[in-house]
């Protein structure tokens, strides 16, 4: 069982704010039914959950709580946020909260947690926003270097030619796969898979983009709930 890891770092340049208020909504991946099945068939696969990102702690309760053969880490700087997330999923033994930006929190996996990169490994990219230079590059560069093979799902993810999934931009910086691209080791081999769903199933959020790399899994296939759902792209 994994302890608490609290360190001694917390937001010193740039304030996060939560992006959702005060009131814990006990679901996961923005309650998209398909975003949640797909989750479901990865986590079926793993034995370790990674999150950037916490917020509140939603995404991680759910997955937590669903999936307890999971070791689940995750990472939030913003510490209002971080205590929220302390106090939602921190009831459950399978969770390690860290309480620093993303880029502390993979130092952290490479200095204490260098076990898990030979672990079959289930990724939720969501520290990204607005108003600051985003860690997404040098989280899938870790990634991709570190772990032989890992299901990379990012958030807020541009789908090419679907405007109604809304996706993070920032100044020069877009949430997609051209941003990204060229963070990933030459070394490995990828497969990269959008929605084509159009109907929204989440009763508390919009359609949002997502993209899932499949690293080191060649054999990996479309689930068959998501026949028709979702894309291979690359």
């Amino acid at each position: 069982m994994f302890g608490w890891l609290k360190n001694k770092f917390f937001p010193s340049t740039r304030r996060l704010p939560p992006r959702m208020t005060s009131q814990f909504i006990n679901l996961g991946f923005h309650g998209d039914e398909y975003l949640m099945s797909l989750a479901e068939h990865l986590a079926g696969k793993c034995k370790v959950f990674v999150e950037t990102g916490s917020n509140v702690g939603s995404t991680l309760a759910y997955v937590a709580k669903n999936y307890p053969w999971l070791r689940c880490l995750s990472c939030e700087p913003d510490r209002s946020a971080f205590e929220q997330a302390s106090s939602n999923a921190g009831k459950y033994g399978n969770v390690s909260l860290f309480n620093g930006v993303s880029q502390e929190f993979i130092q952290h996996l490479l200095d204490h947690q260098a076990g898990i990169f030979s672990q079959p490994s289930f990724f939720w990219l969501d520290a990204h926003g607005y108003g600051f230079e985003w860690p997404l590059k040098n989280e899938l560069e870790f990634i991709t270097s570190r772990f032989d093979a890992a299901y990379i799902l990012i958030d807020d993810f541009q789908v090419p030619g679907r405007d109604d999934f809304k996706y993070d931009i920032y100044q020069e910086q877009i949430c997609s796969y051209d941003f990204v691209k060229d963070a990933l080791n030459p070394r490995k081999t990828y497969q990269l898979y959008y929605p084509t769903y159009k109907d929204k199933t989440s009763k508390h959020h919009p359609l949002c983009g997502w993209g899932l790399l499949v690293v080191g899994h060649d054999d990996f296939q479309i689930p068959e709930p998501l026949v028709g759902k979702m894309e291979r792209a690359l």
